[in-house]
């Protein structure tokens, strides 16, 4: 017979912080008895004078831990700021809620990822909603979120949870909500469930027992598994535009970057013809990710032990994927030989031509994009007379809110900046595994043409002018991070700067004002800043600043274009004024910015 653990002591040192009812409930409620252990350590260290782990409680319980773009994510421990089984059975309870409220299918899907915890998390809300009297699809091997986003939909389920904290340090997770429509909750749907949310943080929970059990379905490794990404799979497949790639000869490495992604690229290159390895040293780990500093694909340096194998195996691109597989980054040879990292912005532009320039365009076909993401998506979409949507505010869940709008559509394309890309309309969610395939179709065409990849980027620059996008993060921990990051915004909303790098501000968007577009998913407001910058000839400037909706920072972008000119001597030219713009724009924006957030930043 199992014996709870007693419950933690509070240290007299904290007999008179603004949190102490709440600290004490943590330490003496059934409600949080999973949780119990993690906080008496904590405690006891705080008892001990250690200054870390006072500061670290204090955050922990500074407030719930918010939803954010893509849902709720955040350093693992006990306290209302962490995520811990607490949160995620009254995540989950508030997810029952919703489903109850909206007259969904009574049927969720969960699936996890490769963080320490995942497991356990996903089974706590399978547990919760079985217990709130639903029937629970649980997926018990590490699958990819954009996977997780087409099972919804294929198996008619009410809504998704994903326990993944996507790219964050390892000490995080998360937990990813999704509706019917297999898309991340938003606008009202997201406001539900955080007042659902708020009232499981205080209500009873349901609590499970052994009848609840016949509710789970566990599709464990086997047939189970099997059929599930067979479906998942033929879905990637469908938005493949060329055929056998074994002909080109390419070469690929790839890296899951310690996450999932090999479950489906793997087999999905392969069928493709592709000669592909993987980078055996960082596969799954338990959650470590011990090689690298960052599990980031939009960090070059994260990508060091994939192109150092792609020197040694003289291959021609690298592909990572992120820990749950939604990300995609990349690095392919320049005309020189030499293994060069592509940004974001250029993969998508990469990625589109491609489609355009090998798939069949329908009429209902459209383009979605953000404003963060470089002009010449847009550009590239216009000019093979697709209508594009370029003014959506970051996250792909605003990408599905377009697509829930307007089912009729076809996504013949969807990315963002952030390294977000996906095609068709099967998943309501970036998918590394579908730009993975569309960009090793680019390369492998891109090769026969005898310029590759980069060689492609100035091709189009050449016709429709020259792009580049920087980007830079201002992290802020802790309670006072988050206020110096609000007070960042505030202030440059208040009293907008009237320069920035020498060029005046000639207009200032505030995406938290109403706007009338007759679309509800363009017209939701958003915590962003657009400054527009006076011309510098021919090449022009804007300037974009917003909180980060998953991570403790600040993120400022300039977005810079110039004229279009043949690649040699004229191209060279106009792209060394374009960067030289962009890089003033962006680092006088971070300095004005660091010294209102003062040493938060």
């Amino acid at each position: 017979m199992s014996v709870d653990p007693p419950a933690p002591k509070v240290p007299a040192s904290l007999a008179q912080v603004p949190w102490l009812d709440e600290l004490t409930r943590w330490c003496t409620d059934q409600r949080y008895l999973e949780d119990r252990p993690a906080l008496a350590a904590l405690l006891a260290r705080v008892d001990q004078g250690d200054a870390a782990a006072r500061a670290e409680l204090e955050d922990a319980f500074s407030g719930p831990l918010p939803i954010g773009t893509g849902g709720r994510r955040g350093a693992c421990g006990p306290g209302p700021n962490r995520m811990n089984v607490t949160l995620v059975r009254e995540t989950a309870q508030a997810v029952a809620e919703l489903i109850a409220s909206e007259g969904a299918a009574k049927r969720v899907a969960i699936a996890y990822d490769t963080r320490t915890h995942s497991r356990a998390f996903a089974r706590a809300a399978a547990e919760q909603l079985a217990a709130c009297g639903l029937a629970v699809l649980l997926v018990d091997e590490p699958r990819s979120t954009p996977q997780l986003s087409f099972i919804v939909r294929a198996q008619g389920c009410g809504a998704g949870i994903v326990i993944s904290a996507s790219h964050n340090p390892p000490g995080d997770n998360g937990i990813k909500i999704y509706g019917s429509d297999g898309a991340q909750v938003l606008g009202v749907r997201d406001r539900a469930l955080m007042t659902a949310i708020e009232r499981a943080m205080t209500a009873p929970l349901r609590s499970f027992v052994a009848a609840d059990a016949a509710r789970i379905e566990v599709a464990e490794a086997g047939p189970a598994i099997a059929a599930l990404d067979a479906a998942y799979q033929g879905c990637v497949r469908a938005q493949c535009v060329l055929g056998d790639l074994s002909a080109s000869g390419l070469r690929v490495v790839f890296t899951p970057l310690h996450g999932v992604g090999h479950t489906a690229l793997m087999p999905l290159l392969r069928g493709k013809g592709v000669s592909v390895s993987v980078v055996e040293a960082q596969l799954p780990d338990d959650g470590r990710f011990a090689t690298v500093a960052s599990a980031n694909p939009e960090v070059p340096a994260t990508l060091a032990m994939a192109v150092a194998q792609a020197e040694a195996e003289a291959a021609d691109l690298v592909l990572a994927t992120d820990p749950d597989a939604d990300r995609l980054g990349a690095v392919a040879r320049d005309q020189d030989g030499a293994l060069v990292f592509i940004d974001g912005n250029r993969l998508g532009v990469l990625l589109l031509d491609h489609v355009l320039r090998h798939a069949e365009i329908l009429a209902h076909d459209w383009v979605l994009t953000t404003l963060l993401t470089s002009g010449l998506v847009g550009t590239l979409a216009r000019a093979a007379g697709v209508e594009v949507i370029e003014d959506l505010l970051v996250g792909f869940k605003h990408h599905a809110g377009m697509m829930d709008e307007f089912p009729a559509r076809r996504l013949l394309f969807a990315c963002e900046e952030s390294h977000g890309y996906t095609r068709g309309n099967d998943v309501h969610d970036k998918d590394g595994a579908i730009a993975a395939l569309l960009l090793a179709e680019a390369a492998a065409w891109s090769k026969s043409a005898g310029h590759g990849l980069h060689g492609q980027l100035a091709q189009i620059f050449a016709k429709h002018g020259y792009h580049r996008e920087r980007t830079a993060n201002l992290y802020a921990y802790g309670a006072a991070g988050r206020d110096a990051i609000a007070g960042l915004v505030d202030r440059w909303r208040r009293e907008p700067p009237s320069q920035f790098g020498g060029l005046a501000v000639t207009s200032v968007v505030d995406r938290s004002m109403p706007r009338s577009t007759g679309s509800r998913t363009r017209d939701l407001p958003g915590n962003v800043l657009v400054f527009e910058l006076q011309s510098e000839g021919a090449n022009a400037c804007r300037f974009v600043v917003r909180p980060s909706g998953t991570e403790p920072k600040a993120k400022l972008y300039a977005l810079g274009r110039g004229a279009a000119a043949p690649v040699g001597a004229a191209q060279t030219r106009i792209a060394a004024e374009v960067d030289a713009m962009v890089d003033r724009v962006l680092a006088e924006a971070q300095a004005v910015a660091q010294s209102i957030m003062g040493g938060s930043a």
